[in-house]
């Protein structure tokens, strides 16, 4: 087994389950290393039974092949930050005339089954809620460099998808879709190797992450920083591993005279290593037993471990440049490198982080839904609940606005999520 998965799967050389049970090996292609997800397929009782596969060795899905990092709690935190962009209000326009926003667009999956809604039929089990369609959505985006969802519409007179939206919209993985030499998206067909599924862009609504010049498909975090994200799991891998091996919490003093020596020949005589092995086989690496020691051995404790202060700062470091390559602000996550804070309150920190990390991946996705809207309609993801302020500032906005004419007590009872003053008589 190579050296640099060891970590990833397990202790030592041996790669085992969570139930204890050993997994065999079949280096260099054996799917426990290409596929170790399926090991998700049980899972199997603590006595090995239940499976097929029971459950995963530990670091299965971030040693993951293209997955490496991903599990981190940093990329984790990063990309439900972007989902935030699912949370908000999606409003469309016409002009400054608001108009009711399109039922594909609020319930994209048909989650809600009241006859209200112009759906295609539907055959799933599983529906996801508008957050939970576009936060997938957005994860693709982020992840593998495309949000693609399945938009299909109603055929025209000629057959052509050039009608109303109609639900469910489905999130395809952007792995499973193709373009071919003419620019045409396509699927493969599962049953047949030679078989393509042609996708009619017009049912399709794509944003990309970040395009290369000369290239036609989105670059995602995964791709672009697969070193950086493989190095950032390595450190993980690195600090499960120092509880295993690495300098030592203590040593033992042996005050025995001639200990390890033989008496007659004056030649090692092992007792040292086999002290040592027996002492680390009852309380080195995970296991915490109480030592019993006779009156010439004695343990001194290390009062620093020199390795755990090295790992603080990597852990911290690791977590920072995650941060770069989503591009969200370190603070947003509590992590601070030594600078100054420069924000004044939660308000001016939530503006920069709309302006600078969610505003672009939200004007591509309003962009994307503008083009299969009427002409003269467009989508506005509204941000004003991560700006609002505290009450007492946004009311004396409200008033400073109120004064001097150009907001209307209506327009704040909206922004504040109150009834219509005409409701209340």
């Amino acid at each position: 087994m190579p050296d640099s998965l060891t970590p990833a799967f397990g202790i030592g050389q041996l790669h085992y389950a969570t139930d204890g049970r050993d997994i065999l090996l079949n280096s260099p292609d054996g799917w426990e290393v290409d596929e170790p997800s399926r090991w998700w397929d049980g899972p199997a009782g603590g006595d090995g039974t239940g499976g097929p596969w029971g459950n995963p060795p530990p670091g299965a899905e971030s040693g993951a092949p293209g997955l490496r990092g991903t599990s981190l709690p940093a990329v984790g935190q990063c990309i439900r930050l972007y989902q935030r962009i699912a949370a908000m209000p999606w409003k469309v326009y016409r002009g400054r005339e608001k108009l009711d926003v399109p039922l594909w667009m609020l319930d994209p999956q048909v989650q809600v089954q009241d006859g209200r809604r112009n759906t295609a039929v539907p055959s799933m089990d599983v529906r996801f809620s508008r957050v939970e369609f576009w936060s997938q959505y957005i994860s693709s985006y982020l992840l593998h460099g495309e949000g693609i969802a399945y938009t299909p519409r109603v055929l025209d007179d000629d057959g052509e998808p050039t009608g109303p939206i109609i639900a469910p919209l489905y999130v395809l993985h952007p792995k499973y879709v193709h373009l071919d030499d003419d620019g045409h998206y396509y699927v493969q067909d599962e049953e047949d190797p030679t078989g393509q599924h042609r996708l009619d862009a017009r049912e399709l609504l794509i944003i990309r992450n970040n395009v290369r010049p000369g290239y036609q498909r989105g670059l995602g975090v995964i791709q672009a920083y697969a070193y950086d994200l493989g190095l950032a799991d390595a450190i993980r891998s690195y600090a499960s591993n120092m509880f295993q091996a690495g300098i030592p919490t203590g040593y033992l003093e042996v005050t025995k005279p001639d200990f390890g020596t033989d008496p007659v020949t004056k030649q090692p005589n092992g007792e040292a290593v086999r002290l040592k092995r027996e002492w680390m086989a009852a309380h080195g690496g995970i296991h915490k037993s109480i030592a019993v020691l006779n009156a010439t051995t004695k343990f001194h404790e290390l009062q620093l471990d020199p390795q755990v202060v090295q790992l603080v700062e990597m852990l911290r470091l690791q977590a920072w440049q995650i941060c770069l390559m989503f591009g969200v602000p370190p603070s947003k996550l509590g992590i601070n490198m030594g600078q100054s804070n420069t924000y004044s309150n939660l308000e001016s920190d939530n503006a920069n982080f709309v302006n600078d990390t969610l505003m672009e991946p939200a004007a591509k996705i309003e962009a994307a839904v503008d083009a299969v809207l009427p002409l003269g309609t467009n989508l506005k993801i509204d941000f004003r609940q991560l700006l609002r302020g505290d009450t007492k500032t946004r009311y004396e906005s409200y008033k400073i606005g109120l004064d001097a004419g150009f907001l209307e007590v209506e327009e704040v009872r909206e922004w504040e999520d109150l009834p219509a003053a005409e409701n209340l008589s």
